[in-house]
């Protein structure tokens, strides 16, 4: 529902089960099996009125280039270029399509080219035999006149305050000084990267190819925009999927019901979880109260592994807490550790699990300024959120009086809004995730067009429309899907996935698949549509406690044949924390050499889904040695468990990758005696 940078490649972890998530990364990659041709596929396609040249060969793609005004409104504009890619389908030659889907990536920011190998063409499956697949890179994104400022790609520290603000300020003033129109004057071009020009660039791309009806499908601000696309260009669809949307006509500013879904969620996301629910009993958010009261009463800093894997010094204050819970919306991961990690500082005075998980977040879901231009435009996304979304302060002001009216805005909301956060603190929060001061240098605009028409229903009638929504979603929350449903009007239908954040298609969610799958077949029978399965998603496994000593572990539940000790049932318990730590980190960081928390390392394998673990310590002098292999539905690891005081313990486990309630299996012995028992899955 608001201006956040909607991730979708940044190692954002969006399926409602960790060692589901983690096979997907460890091993091997999903790959949408396509029939062979029956002849090559040509070097060059005619497709309506445009000549496509052939880019990929597995799968075939073309890829087309389209020149078009960068002002429509402006005579004389100079043009810029936007590129795409058509997927034909791959049904045997002759036998013919049955239409075109035109998925929309997110951000705003992220180009919907780079989003069809691992995401599209898993969500789509079986339907790409019979429907090609058009993906556009929306202007000022991936290929299509990409924008590049340096002061913005080489901003240093948090993306926040404002310095930030006026490096933004800076970018758009140079983006009013790259093109100049017929006369030779400048043209306003930072107006003109935003919904509704992108949307008039598609819907002549879909026109010139010829395509007539298209199925059109959007996650995140892809959503959004295609809320715009489908309400200026009606006649080009034929459906519409909204993955994780909001409202294009009556946006809060505050963004409050983000914050106002946060309690809910974490407090469900620890009692859904055996191991979390049984540690703590009592409200996850109570809890992030008392780590904020902590944290402004004094940051906390420690050397802990990085997202490189190395250990590196990090500090981390009360607004380092806020961007950690943002970024749950679209990680469950953060909501897989976070209550723990807390509790870990609170109880036990030890920073390192908080710390480990803020310096893993601020690389993967924070780390918007290194990344290619190509890949992410934080251009476009500035763009986008200071001209198509509300400011706190008007940009007809000028410049030098916007932060007053910012401030006068700020005064006059209630002090507990974001409790327990302080308003300052929630606002200074990473402006890729909310632009609430971002935009006070941005030029005055003068030819920046609304996001839609205004008139609602914002869709015809005849219009199917499918919205899809996660249960954890902060950033998008399913409590605004009514009004959503009532400003879209056409004939729609939410359907919401339990134990899901931020973007459920793109195969992140099997049954979101299966759903949009359906639909594209037969939008008409959009009523009628089995989504029962959405109700099905697993709870997040949420850690139970980060233990500081193999005293605080919790044992093993013994089963008759066991014979170990309580401290063997520890050491073993000890070890399958580990493992699903290791899988975790894997799956956060990516397949590099990992530092344990308390020592030790992480050693991927070279197969896919191997990890070494190497005297790693997940729990303080409690070493754990051995393998852990992620297969398709089951964990299996054997490991070894040593350290001063602690029973030598060899044991196997195996845990499956999905499902509420999963219960990992332990077997082996401790000190020579035989051990068997169980714990919820990590």
């Amino acid at each position: 529902m608001s201006g956040q940078a909607r991730r979708t490649a940044v190692g954002a972890w969006r399926n409602g089960a960790l060692a589901a998530v983690a096979a997907a990364v460890l091993a091997t990659p999903v790959v949408i099996a396509r029939p062979a041709a029956a002849a090559p596929a040509p070097a060059s396609l005619v497709v309506g009125g445009a000549t496509l040249i052939r880019c990929e060969t597995a799968p075939t793609a073309y890829c087309g280039r389209l020149a078009v005004p960068l002002d429509r409104a402006r005579r004389g504009s100079p043009d810029i270029t936007v590129t795409y890619r058509w997927y034909p389908a791959t049904a045997p030659n002759g036998t013919g399509s049955r239409g075109t889907v035109l998925p929309v990536e997110g951000g705003p920011g992220y180009p919907s080219t780079g989003s069809v190998h691992g995401g599209f063409d898993v969500m789509y499956g079986p339907i790409l035999s019979k429907w090609n697949l058009l993906a556009v890179d929306l202007r000022g994104t991936g290929g299509s006149t990409p924008l590049r400022c340096p002061g913005l790609r080489q901003f240093p520290g948090q993306l926040s305050g404002p310095d930030f603000a006026t490096a933004a300020g800076s970018c758009a003033a140079a983006l009013d000084r790259r093109w100049r129109d017929a006369s030779g004057a400048w043209v306003h071009a930072s107006d003109l990267f935003t919904s509704t020009p992108a949307a008039a660039d598609v819907a002549d791309v879909v026109r010139v190819l010829g395509l007539g009806r298209v199925d059109l499908y959007g996650d995140s601000y892809g959503s959004w925009f295609a809320q715009v696309l489908a309400d200026r260009y009606p006649s080009l669809f034929r459906s519409v999927v909204l993955d994780s949307t909001y409202s294009t006509v009556t946006i809060d500013p505050w963004y409050r019901s983000s914050h106002d879904s946060m309690p809910a969620a974490f407090d469900a996301a620890c009692t859904r979880s055996p191991a979390c629910a049984a540690a703590a009993p009592g409200s996850a958010w109570e809890r992030v109260a008392a780590v904020a009261a902590r944290l402004r009463a004094s940051p906390v800093t420690g050397a802990v592994p990085d997202a490189t894997g190395k250990v590196s010094p990090v500090t981390m204050g009360v607004v380092g807490l806020v961007d950690l819970i943002s970024d749950a919306a679209g990680d469950p991961l953060v909501y897989r550790s976070l209550d723990a990690a807390g509790r870990a500082l609170l109880d036990d005075g030890d920073p390192a699990p908080l710390l480990r998980l803020y310096a893993e977040r601020l690389a993967s879901d924070e780390s918007y300024t290194g990344m290619p231009a190509r890949s992410y435009s934080g251009e476009l996304y500035l763009a986008v959120s200071c001209l198509d979304y509300p400011q706190l302060f008007s940009l007809a002001s000028p410049s030098a009086t916007r932060a007053d009216q910012l401030a006068a805005a700020t005064a006059g909301l209630a002090p507990t809004t974001f409790a327990p956060f302080t308003t300052d603190e929630w606002l200074r929060q990473d402006q890729n995730t909310e632009a609430y001061t971002a935009c006070t240098d941005w030029p005055t605009p003068t030819s920046a067009t609304p996001p839609t028409t205004g008139v609602l229903p914002l869709l015809p009638a005849r219009l199917p429309v499918l919205v899809l929504g996660g249960a954890f979603d902060t950033w998008t929350p399913p409590v605004d899907a009514p009004a959503i449903l009532g400003q879209l009007g056409g004939h729609s239908r939410f359907v919401g996935f339990a134990n899901a954040t931020h973007v459920v298609g793109q195969g992140d969610q099997p049954c979101a698949s299966t759903v949009i799958q359906a639909f594209v077949r037969a939008p008409q029978h959009l009523d009628a549509i089995d989504a029962s399965c959405a109700a099905t998603v697993p709870p997040i496994r949420a850690v139970g406690r980060f233990a500081p000593s193999l005293a605080g572990v919790t044992p093993l539940a013994p089963a008759p044949a066991n014979a170990a000790s309580a401290d063997g049932l520890r050491a073993a318990a000890a070890a399958v924390a580990a493992a699903g730590d290791a899988v975790a980190r894997a799956q956060g960081i990516g397949s590099v050499a990992d530092a344990g928390l308390h020592g030790g390392t992480v050693v991927p394998g070279r197969s896919t889904g191997r990890l070494t673990l190497v005297s790693d310590q997940l729990v303080p002098g409690v070493a754990v040695s051995g393998t852990v292999a992620v297969r398709a539905t089951t964990v299996v690891a054997s490991l070894t468990v040593a350290g001063p005081g602690v029973p030598r313990t060899s044991v196997r486990v195996t845990w499956p990758t999905t499902g509420a309630g999963a219960v990992a299996r332990v077997t082996g012995t401790a000190r020579g005696v035989a051990l068997d028992g169980s714990c919820p899955a990590p």
